[in-house]
């Protein structure tokens, strides 16, 4: 009996102890305000202009979602330089630039650089982005990129034709096919494929892709300076089929033919079906690969990565892509299974 009471003493000694501690229900999730810059730039050599998006973030004390539907966090009134070598680019302040449909606030500012003639961006070049407030001596955010060098294809290439013509490359998607191109200093790919093509005369356009980013080569051992990707059997016919969705009584045309598919001017060869490969810079490839929900750890939690520098915290990021096609000539079964060009059946098996 005296031990079940010395028991329920302390039990009740020890509710006293905290039962100052345990029922305040006021908690205080917000910590002291700090400076949150946000930028978001990807500088591309075949756009004539090049946009980037500075933003400031915050938590308010109320509801997160409101405040964001109902705020325009766009930094205005920053001066936004872009410098490579000798070269300097001054960007223009956009306002009210409608985004995306969504939560947060409808409208956003951006800072647009004019990169067309002789202003254009160049291939293998280093890009330092600069952000200073005029009223804000101390402010500054800072950022460079080096845009991936110019994409040359080992296969498919054009071929030698008759009379010193060259020619498209015949490709035989129906079966494995494999691209091969050059790696340049880009990090991270995507390969995309284009048809243009004709129904009933009404021009469309169907695609496969993009694929996901690769780092390395896929079914396939890249050699030394080369990257290469290998497409399963009918792999691309699948898809483009999918998005043409052929209706048997309808007319499907499209502009390589026997007549077209050599010329003496390589440039002037149609390019009505055409590979397209995006090579990635490393900042905006490792940005990717940080956030790809594959790659968590055992707690969920995965490492903001940015490249972005400057007073405060900062998050985002600043980087390129280039981009190279390189177009070919369907063979007659990827053409008779997409109905094109009143294509008759082979003789060899041909199906998806």
């Amino acid at each position: 009996m005296h031990l079940n009471f010395r028991v329920g003493l302390l039990i009740a000694l020890g509710l006293v102890v905290l039962l100052p501690v345990s029922c305040t229900t006021d908690v205080d999730i917000n910590a002291e305000p700090q400076d949150i810059w946000a930028v978001y730039g990807t500088l591309n050599p075949t756009d004539s202009v090049q946009d980037i998006r500075i933003a400031s973030g915050f938590l308010p004390e109320g509801n997160a979602e409101d405040a964001a539907a109902t705020l325009d966090l766009s930094l205005r009134g920053l001066l936004v330089v872009l410098r490579s070598g000798g070269q300097e680019w001054v960007a223009t302040q956009v306002d009210s630039v409608q985004k995306e449909p969504g939560t947060f606030f409808e409208y956003q500012t951006i800072y647009r650089f004019e990169t067309q003639g002789s202003n254009a961006l160049e291939p293998g070049e280093t890009y330092q982005l600069i952000v200073t407030r005029p009223d804000d001596a101390s402010f500054e955010l800072r950022s460079s990129t080096t845009i991936p060098d110019a994409i040359n294809f080992s296969s498919p290439v054009v071929t030698p034709g008759p009379g010193g013509q060259r020619c498209l490359r015949q490709v035989s998607l129906e079966n494995e096919y494999k691209i091969v191109f050059s790696r340049g200093d880009a990090l991270g790919f995507e390969i995309r494929a284009y048809l243009d093509y004709t129904e009933d005369g009404i021009s469309k356009q169907a695609v496969y892709g993009p694929t996901r980013m690769f780092t390395d080569g896929v079914r396939c051992l890249e050699e030394g300076s080369t990257m290469c990707y290998q497409f399963r059997d009918g792999e691309i016919l699948r898809d483009l089929f999918n998005d043409m969705s052929p209706v048997p009584s309808r007319d499907y045309r499209y502009g390589v033919t026997e007549a077209t598919r050599c010329n003496d001017n390589p440039e002037d060869l149609p390019d009505a079906f055409r590979f397209e490969v995006t090579a990635v810079d490393s900042a905006i490839a490792t940005y990717r690969i940080a956030n790809d929900p594959a790659f968590v750890d055992l707690n969920t939690v995965r490492n903001e990565y940015t490249n972005i520098s400057g007073n405060g915290i900062t998050i985002g990021v600043f980087g390129s892509v280039n981009t190279g096609t390189a177009s070919a000539q369907l063979s007659p079964c990827a053409m008779y299974l997409l109905q094109l060009n009143d294509t008759p059946a082979p003789v060899s098996p041909c199906e998806f």
